[in-house]
Formats: structure tokens, sequence, C-alpha cells
């Protein structure tokens, strides 16, 4: 799985000591380290 420009990226948990993390990428579930979310590049695009 890829997370590629333009994906939507939600955070839903993040475990006790900030690792993993729990995200939602175009509706598919994902866990990743702290250290490979740093890659990530996001814009919010609402308050919601």
């Amino acid at each position: 799985m890829g997370c590629l420009p333009g994906n939507s990226v939600e955070l839903v948990q993040v475990a006790p000591f900030q690792d993993p993390m729990y995200l939602n990428v175009n509706g598919t579930h994902l866990a990743i380290r702290k250290e490979t979310a740093a890659h990530i590049l996001i814009e919010k695009i609402s308050n919601e």
C-alpha cells in the first residue's frame, strides 16, 4: 500500500507513548511508526 499525494489522511488514534499512530488513509486503516509518519506531509483542509 502506498500513500500518494492527494490521499486523505486522518489520525484515528495514538498509542500511549506516541508510537505507533493509527491512521485512516483513503478508507484503509494503517498503523505506522512515528519515524515513518514524519515523512508524510499533510495539509489541513477543514476544521472537522
